[in-house]
């Protein structure tokens, strides 16, 4: 047996192989020598190209055309254990969809193109083409080559994921200056400390949701963050005297497009704190004395000062003792219309007491009375 082996380089660095075996039995009949052999696929099943065949064709090394056929993928793989194909060109563990296509020529020089196609007849749109050129065919031997195209497909992605765990937020403490209790007009301020367990930035939101209207709040009038805890405080002022009802709630937050959002709002999820707490509005009318020599009133010794919001006035006496608001006794402390603090409130001989209100109360007139809605 004589055989040889050719060599050609293809574009795209495809790889070309030439192999040469003798024809033994010169008288044998060259009608009878099989031009295909194989069973054919429609589709390459390894990658998912477009490819379901080649397209051969066959020139002289003059460029003149001497054949063009379409042959559809083999039902096999190489080199599929044929020891010819191990090594030369392929890995034994490689496994490669071909097509193959055998025809007899006049010896002489030839150029070969390979052409993958889709099952459509279209040119593949995965995978080039690749050529051979002077390739020669000697008489009474079979030339074979190898001729790779080169496919090309998307470089795979990645994907890393991360799984962290949130928990909500918590109320540790909760404090009112200066007291639960509060006289109308008097400022309260009431301060919220929170943690997260998570270190996560705090958002806190306080809302009235009982009781009168307020003259002022809920407003946030300070957040501060000490490293673990953070702290939100809120002024209120009741104009009214009534059982007042607020609420805290404590979002955590996370980092999104620059800002920070709550994390329940990224999440579709519930992660929060919340407290309802009340404060309690009364008047200090009788938490006074009555000067005559001066007109003016004076708090008893030990009632606390009280931070009254601008311009809001609490009731005045006369308002007081002169309305419905007492009722069982107007006869008493407003008689004929007139009220006389010195029939109702105790003389401030011999008492002690505080500091005495700015203004005398007979200043004001009817007009402070604040109108709740």
């Amino acid at each position: 047996m004589m055989w040889k082996r050719w060599g050609a380089i293809g574009s795209i660095a495809a790889l070309g192989w030439g192999l040469g075996c003798g024809v033994d039995g010169p008288d044998e009949d060259p009608e009878e020598t099989l031009e295909q052999t194989g069973i054919h696929l429609s589709v390459d099943f390894q990658a998912g190209t477009d490819v379901s065949g080649f397209e051969f064709t066959i020139a002289t090394c003059g460029n003149d055309e001497v054949l063009r056929e379409r042959l559809d993928l083999e039902d096999l793989v190489l080199p599929g254990m044929i020891p010819e194909f191990e090594e030369g060109p392929f890995d034994p563990h490689s496994r490669h969809l071909f097509a193959d296509y055998f025809t007899v020529l006049d010896p002489g020089c030839y150029n070969v193109h390979v052409q993958p196609v889709q099952t459509s007849g279209q040119f593949s749109e995965d995978c080039t083409a690749n050529w051979a050129s002077d390739v020669e065919v000697e008489e009474s031997l079979t030339t074979e080559i190898v001729l790779i195209s080169q496919c090309h497909l998307p470089d795979s992605g990645a994907m890393d994921v991360v799984a962290a765990m949130n928990h909500p937020p918590l109320i540790e403490s909760m404090r009112y200056a200066p007291s639960k209790f509060s006289f109308e007009c008097e400022e309260v301020e009431i301060c919220v400390t929170a943690y997260d367990p998570n270190h996560d930035p705090l958002e806190f939101v306080f809302t009235q949701t009982g009781g009168e209207k307020l003259w002022s709040g809920p407003e946030l009038t300070s957040v501060e963050h000490d490293g673990t805890r953070t702290t939100a405080c809120m002024m209120a002022v009741g104009v009214y005297p009534d059982d007042y009802e607020f609420q805290v709630t404590v979002y955590d937050q996370i980092h999104q497009d620059g800002e920070k959002v709550r994390i329940e709002d990224y999440l579709g999820q519930e992660s929060r704190a919340q407290m309802t707490f009340p404060m309690y509005t009364n008047w200090d009318i009788e938490l006074h004395c009555y000067d005559p020599d001066t007109e003016t009133y004076h708090p008893f010794k030990g009632v606390r000062e009280i931070e009254r919001a601008p311009g809001c006035v609490p009731i005045w006496p006369f308002q007081y003792y002169c309305s419905e608001l007492w009722w069982d006794e107007t006869d008493r402390t407003c008689p004929e219309g007139e009220f006389k603090p010195e029939t109702v409130y105790p003389s401030c001989d011999g008492h002690q007491v505080g500091d005495p209100v700015d203004e005398p109360w007979e200043n004001n007139d009817g007009e402070s009375w604040i109108e709740v809605e």
